[in-house]
């Protein structure tokens, strides 16, 4: 997986594309900024590897920003469009059109929880998008960390609520001052 923060123009998007596929990449993310949807259709037609959009769509721009025709059998991530609820909508309607949903994962534990929750209800999500290092977010006030296990996976949390513990007494000792106002 390649992910270029919509940084390339679309001819850079293009060679590094095309090496991309070279290599066996299995995807290529945000190559373009996702407010380019033509030049996004014409890089999904001209390559074999998925283009995964959509990171930067917020939950004001989805009316005006839809993946166009090429891009409908690509994977399209999901992010900052209403939470929990905006971002299975969001799943259910990229399964009507045969797409992928992928929710974008950057962040501490509790991120990756609310993503990891999504995930496992969307039945066309196949992966589960990692900070790395693994470790590089972690919070001392989560008592429970996220990893991937030595054979590939994520184990989903078996705890009530989003499934990762918060340590009260680690968090309480962190908190400077409270403004009730």
């Amino acid at each position: 997986m390649f992910d270029r923060v919509g940084g390339y123009t679309r001819d850079e998007a293009f060679k590094v594309g095309r090496v991309l596929d070279e290599l066996g990449y299995i995807s290529y993310e945000d190559p373009i900024p996702t407010t380019d949807m033509d030049g996004l259709a014409q890089l999904a037609d001209a390559l074999d590897l998925p283009i995964t959009i959509g990171e930067f769509i917020s939950r004001r721009t989805t009316s005006r920003v839809h993946p166009p025709r090429g891009v409908r059998r690509r994977a399209f991530i999901v992010d900052n469009i209403g939470g929990i609820s905006g971002g299975m909508k969001v799943a259910r309607l990229a399964e009507c059109f045969g797409m992928e949903c992928q929710p974008h994962n950057w962040g501490t534990a509790l991120d990756h929880a609310v993503h990891f929750h999504c995930e496992m209800a969307m039945p066309n999500c196949v992966w589960f998008e990692m900070t790395q290092p693994q470790g590089i977010t972690d919070q001392p006030f989560f008592k429970d960390k996220i990893r991937i296990d030595k054979d590939g996976y994520v184990p989903a949390p078996t705890k009530p609520g989003l499934g990762y513990e918060l340590d009260r007494d680690v968090l309480d000792h962190m908190i400077l001052r409270i403004d009730r106002g």
